[in-house]
């Protein structure tokens, strides 16, 4: 009796998992061609070994980024590991080498960071400009009217407005975007990454699935063909 209970929950296990495993298949190849057709249409291609160089040598990328991106070299972004690879080892390294450049601190090389800086300086012009003897009877916004002037100012001569306008446009033009892009890159990593768990659970469910039916099965025919022998 116990054989027989063992018999029937193996087949209905291993049907259950067999179809469990070709839907978790099916969803991962889903997945993995889907975000292959979202890459596709953006028409990115990987940094080229010249390329790399180049960005190495001028310190736009660390030699473990140049490692990373060597491995897909001038192929089309089509899969989620090139999509995670440009944007942390492209795109990331040259947000961080552009705020190296205009001197912000390591820890600071974010855009809420970057803008608290540009208040920082902001509010520096404004204090600078309230001390001049021309502007003492100006409210406070005409004063902050003023400091948005001089920011805006390519020609300013106060360094507090040339620095607001400086990391103004590293925030906004660099960060910003940066960001955004990386986001839309790493999201399609993260799908890819689901795709590919869903795959290896898919094929795993069906192999079990398999070997339970079997089991139930074929020792069904073993225990029938031994009680004909015995009749």
């Amino acid at each position: 009796m116990a054989t027989q209970v063992y018999k029937t929950l193996s087949k209905i296990v291993g049907v259950v998992l067999l179809v469990l495993g070709i839907a978790a298949l099916v969803g991962g190849n889903f997945a993995h061609s889907y975000v292959s057709e979202q890459l596709a249409d953006q028409n990115i291609t990987m940094a080229t070994d010249e390329s790399i160089d180049g960005q190495l040598k001028a310190g736009r990328i660390s030699e473990d980024d140049a490692a990373a991106l060597r491995k897909y070299a001038g192929q089309e972004m089509l899969t989620g590991p090139q999509a995670e690879t440009f944007a942390n080892h492209y795109i990331h390294a040259h947000m961080a080498a552009a705020a190296k450049a205009a001197g912000v601190p390591d820890d600071q090389a974010n855009y809420s960071a970057i803008g608290s800086l540009v208040t920082q300086y902001t509010n520096d012009l404004q204090e600078e400009l309230k001390a001049l003897p021309e502007n003492a009877d100006k409210s406070d916004a005409e004063i902050a009217a003023l400091a948005d002037e001089e920011i805006a100012n390519p020609n300013t001569t106060y360094e507090n407005a040339k620095q607001a306008a400086t990391l103004q446009e590293l925030r906004m033009d660099t960060f910003l975007d940066g960001n955004t892009l990386r986001g839309m890159l790493l999201n399609a990593y993260g799908w890819w990454l689901v795709g590919t768990i869903a795959q290896a659970a898919g094929w795993a469910l069906i192999v079990i699935g398999i070997a339970l039916g079997a089991f139930g099965f074929i020792l069904k025919d073993k225990t029938a063909k031994t009680d004909t022998a015995s009749a």
